[in-house]
């Protein structure tokens, strides 16, 4: 068998490596030949693992398969630096133009192909070089008509229009308007003639003896051609026309009978305006608005149509725009009576709650303006100021699943007009608890919106009556939106209100008040809470406990929770030291609840709570009274404890030496009161004298 591969190259090497030694030993060739095929037979070499990536090492297979795709795709491909034996010096070579195949002629022709459609070069290049020829002469001769063939199909498309029915309009004017718009399209018009046309084609149709409900179809029809074949062009697309064919199009818009064809129309053609026109086309668009929205004959949806349209408006950008619109349709509805009038005003209102871009300070500002929710007034319905917030949270892309939450507000509002606030409270909450926790968004925010809107018509007590009123006519009350209103009420009085709506449906509840309204929710109102003297040590211990026994599952956040717990009991005895308008023995009673609840969890006391311990000890002292032993007690004992007994002696000395200065000044007052006639009136007013300042 003839050696492999591997066994010839290592037969060169030895060849190669086998020199002549100097003392002249003479090796046979039978020796050499037997040594090297030991050699051969011992050392076996392993095939050389080939890459999967181009480069010198490609498989051979992988490399065959590539460079048949490359010849398929028809791309050559350089070689590779590793590949190229003899670099080529490319800082000798020179740019020139490509050399032109065509002929002068044949330049000539591509340039002027440049001005046709595209769809007329692409018919073109599959054709032959005669019939090429030929149909340029075609072309040509339909291209070059003079103007009067565009105007003798208006007045074939009016023709048809006087000639048609009140059911129904003759065929050729919808021929008419299909043809148009195809050449729209392929921007075979010129833009002049299709301005000329907007301005009186209309009119022309008005002087027909069609029925006007006929005319203004066939003018929405040819408008609605124009707008979409112009939108749709890339040859002479919505750009190639100035601002005034755009203002003129919204403006025969406006003098057509408002419908849902109409609002389709103002639709379609602000979508095609450019938005570098918007500023320059406020009369149009006013005029267009103002028809749309007095006009009684359209749907229920018309506020989220003209909302929708009117879309890329935004207060910052076009404020003047938005203003001009409001003043023309309150304007506009002067002519009503008054509630038809209120509820133009409201339809307004809807509009700017569909548009995305009019943010929630701006909506609340025209709802002032409009004076539609002041309280004096009987028209509007308890749903509409929910309904106005649900559209504008819609828009805006607030919700997450939006059409739940507007089904769940339909139909709780539905049965109880007066609850539809709380219905869209508890809309959010009641779609987010179906989701998992890390999807879950509180929303919060969103009902502190509602609350500052409410704030805005002096209604801050609407929303709490309308949870009120979501309790009593529900079978089963869920406690998380009332949670959820405390929360971001930050009052307390809020909450507490809250909670006894709570308290008096106890047996509707979905769940106890304390599995879900924990007392880390009331921290931020227990200050108040104690600086109020309406609210009741009861209610104050109440929150600080509420949900003890829920949180002690929590074994993650127990550590963080303590803290929390720990800074709250510290605190607490500082606010009740210098609550003022608490009686003495309730102050006293919270304060000693405080520290023992500190001593008992070991928690060292600062020099903030033995500052508020000895404020509360030792008021009666201050008054210049004896004092009360078994406080002054008291003080003395959390001071050996926390401080030492060295401490503690040195304040029992200064306190006995405080006392009798107050015994003394207290005798001294009785015999001075002994020298007066009215003695007895000055002792009663020795045993109740005014509070000292310090």
């Amino acid at each position: 068998m003839p050696p492999s591969r591997p066994t010839v190259r290592c037969c060169r090497a030895v060849q190669q490596q086998l020199q002549a030694s100097p003392d002249n030993v003479w090796i046979t060739d039978g020796l050499l030949a037997s040594a090297f095929e030991r050699y051969c037979h011992v050392s076996r070499l392993t095939r050389r693992k080939s890459s999967s990536v181009p480069g010198p090492l490609e498989n051979r297979r992988r490399l065959g398969k590539r460079r048949m795709a490359e010849m398929h795709m028809d791309g050559h491909s350089t070689l590779p630096p590793w590949a190229i034996e003899f670099p080529v010096d490319l800082s000798q070579w020179k740019w020139q133009p490509p050399t032109l195949r065509t002929s002068k002629d044949q330049r000539d022709d591509l340039q002027s192909q440049q001005s046709q459609s595209l769809l007329s070069r692409v018919y073109r290049w599959s054709m032959s070089e005669q019939q090429m020829k030929e149909e340029e002469v075609d072309r040509n001769g339909i291209e070059n008509a003079p103007a009067s063939t565009f105007d003798d199909r208006l007045s074939e498309a009016r023709a048809a229009v006087a000639a048609s029915t009140r059911n129904a309009i003759d065929s050729g004017y919808y021929d008419f308007i299909e043809g148009l718009q195809k050449e729209l399209k392929l921007g075979a018009l010129d833009p002049r003639a299709v301005d000329m046309a907007v301005s009186k084609f209309p009119e022309s149709l008005t002087g027909t003896s069609a029925d006007g409900e006929t005319v203004s179809t066939a003018i929405e029809l040819f408008l609605s051609a124009v707008v979409n074949g112009v939108a749709s062009s890339k040859v002479l697309g919505p750009s190639e026309f100035d601002a005034s064919f755009w203002n003129l199009v919204l403006n025969r818009t406006s003098q057509l009978r408002a419908n849902d064809a109409t609002i389709l129309l103002f639709r379609a053609t602000l979508d095609a305006v450019p938005r570098p026109y918007l500023n320059d086309v406020h009369e149009g668009i006013i005029a267009a608005v103002q028809t749309l929205a007095v006009s009684q004959s359209t749907g229920r949806r018309r506020a989220a149509d003209i909302g929708v349209a009117l879309r890329e408006l935004s207060p910052d950008n076009h404020g003047a725009l938005l203003e001009g619109i409001e003043t023309a349709v309150y304007q506009g509805s002067v002519v009503f009576e008054e509630e038809a009038r209120q509820k133009l005003h409201f339809l307004w209102l809807q509009v700017l709650a569909h548009m995305p871009r009019v943010d929630s300070v701006y909506l609340f500002d025209a709802c002032v303006r409009s004076r539609y929710f002041d309280r004096e007034l009987p028209w509007h319905d308890d749903r509409d100021l929910s309904q106005l917030v649900l559209q504008q949270w819609t828009s805006r892309g607030y919700l997450g699943d939006h059409e739940a939450v507007a089904a769940f507000w339909d139909r709780e509002s539905s049965r109880h007009a007066s609850s539809s606030l709380a219905a869209l409270v508890a809309g959010i909450c009641e779609i987010e608890r179906d989701k998992p926790k890390h999807l879950r968004r509180e929303h919060i925010w969103l009902i502190k919106n509602l609350m500052k809107l409410l704030s805005r018509f002096g209604r801050q007590d609407q929303l709490i009556v309308s949870m009120q009123r979501f309790a009593e006519t529900r079978d089963s009350i869920p406690v998380m939106p009332f949670m959820r209103v405390a929360s971001a009420s930050h009052d307390h009085k809020t909450a507490l209100r809250l909670r006894s709506i709570l308290l008096s449906h106890e047996k509707k509840l979905e769940s106890r008040i304390e599995s879900q309204w924990h007392w880390t929710a009331w921290v931020p109102y227990v200050k108040s809470m104690i600086r109020d003297e309406s609210v009741t040590s009861r209610d104050i211990w109440w929150a600080v406990h509420c949900g003890d026994g829920k949180m002690k599952r929590y074994e993650a956040k127990r550590h963080e929770l303590s803290i929390r717990r720990k800074a709250l009991m510290e605190n607490m005895t500082v606010w009740f030291a210098s609550a003022t308008n608490r009686s003495e023995r309730s102050t006293f009673r919270d304060m000693s609840r405080c520290i023992s609840w500190l001593r008992n969890n070991k928690v060292p006391l600062s020099n903030r709570s033995m500052a508020a311990i000895a404020k509360v000890a030792t008021r009666e002292l201050k008054r210049g009274e004896f004092g009360r032993t078994q406080r002054l007690l008291w003080l003395l004992d959390v001071i050996g404890q926390s401080r030492g007994p060295e401490q503690r002696a040195l304040v029992a000395r200064v306190l006995q030496r405080w006392r009798q200065a107050n015994s003394e000044l207290e005798r001294k007052r009785c015999r001075e009161a002994e020298g007066v006639p009215d003695a007895q009136r000055i002792r009663e007013a020795i045993g109740a004298p005014e509070r000292s300042k310090w």
